[in-house]
């Protein structure tokens, strides 16, 4: 004699509810701790995967999707072994010798202002030079100190990279082990969560094509800058403005920052003068293209795409707001298809204030 399975009351009663805590339950505490980083990894990823074994491969349909695949894979592992063993140690190394070029240039520069336009009756020339050395010290210290966490988020990188990898061999396999019996409350939590997880990167991918086109329209113009003013480290400038462009709006300013700095201490205060002309130009323009481009893609005011950009970056950090736009467009998504009540049926009109007599 069968015996019935035991009937799940909650579940039968609340069933979006229980997926939704659920599926809270999983993605909180990734993005309250370091795993974020993995998190955000891992969306790269397998969007890469995605774009050169189903995209890409629309057009190259004579090149085996494993051999794309392994593309990607060399070029993530070759970028992750210059960024470790080459770029990285050599920016430190050079660190204090940059900064030191910046201090004298900034320093210089301020002694030639005061010369012409006598800035020594409104500010004292020797607390500006103090504050220039303190805050050259300050960022070569920040910049020692975040050394530790770039490795750090080299081995998330990789735990990504292996995972992204077994996902894609065996994702029929990640199916079979939790749909086994459709009636349990384990077919139902993982369906939910795999549909939720989906919309959202459908989202992801889509507003993270309009952000690389942007990226790269921004990446040109920079680029074009840097050869004319003749930078060094061209090639690696460029690299930081296009990975850093896919950060919305604050990707921009970082990078230029970067840019100002190294034409400073590099070239002279004309060329930095240019750069910082170059970092207000291109922040303006990609207000526009963020409004033409990623506002005709996903339909989204722009109040809303800053507000929501704001919010992510105070509550999780500069680099999830990578996810701003797509996690606004899936609470829309969710919101719109859960049952709701009229306005009138669940809120009567306001009364009017009392006036004076």
């Amino acid at each position: 004699m069968s015996e019935e399975p035991c009937r799940n009351l909650l579940l039968e009663k609340y069933p979006i509810l229980c997926g939704y805590v659920f599926l809270a339950l999983l993605t909180v505490p990734f993005f309250i701790s370091e795993l974020k980083t993995f998190v955000l990894s891992f969306l790269f990823l397998y969007l890469a995967s995605d774009f050169l074994t189903n995209d890409l491969r629309k057009v190259l349909r004579f090149v085996p999707k494993a051999v794309l695949f392994s593309i990607m894979y060399v070029f993530v592992i070759l970028l992750i072994t210059i960024l470790a063993y080459k770029v990285i140690p050599g920016i430190i190394k050079q660190l204090p010798t940059y900064m030191d070029q910046i201090q004298v240039a900034t320093i210089k520069n301020f002694e030639l202002l005061n010369e012409r336009y006598d800035l020594g009756k409104y500010i004292d020339p020797q607390e500006v030079r103090a504050t220039i050395i303190d805050a050259t010290t300050v960022v070569i210290g920040f910049f020692v100190g975040k050394a530790r966490a770039f490795y750090t988020m080299f081995f998330y990188v990789i735990i990504a990279l292996v995972i992204n990898l077994l996902y894609y061999h065996d994702t029929r396999k990640v199916d079979s082990t939790f749909l086994r019996n459709p009636e349990s409350l384990l077919d139902y939590l993982y369906t939910f969560t795999k549909e939720r997880v989906r919309l959202f990167y459908h989202y992801f991918k889509v507003v993270m094509g309009g952000q690389i086109i942007i990226s790269f329209i921004n990446t040109s113009i920079t680029a074009a800058v840097i050869m004319v003013i003749g930078l060094p480290n061209a090639a690696i400038l460029i690299i930081l403005v296009f990975i850093l462009g896919l950060l919305p709006i604050i990707g921009n300013i970082i990078s230029n920052t970067i840019l100002t700095a190294t034409a400073l201490a590099a070239a002279g205060a004309f060329e930095a003068a240019v750069c910082l002309g170059l970092l207000v130009g291109i922040h303006k323009l990609e207000y526009f293209l963020n409004s033409k481009i990623i506002g005709d893609i996903v339909k989204l005011p722009m109040a809303i795409t800053l507000s929501a950009l704001v919010i992510t970056e105070i509550v999780l950090g500069p680099f999830e707001m990578i996810i701003a736009i797509p996690l606004v467009l899936f609470i829309r998504h969710e919101m719109e298809n859960i049952r709701g009540l009229r306005s009138r049926e669940c809120a009567a009109p306001l009364a009017e204030p009392d006036r004076a007599p």
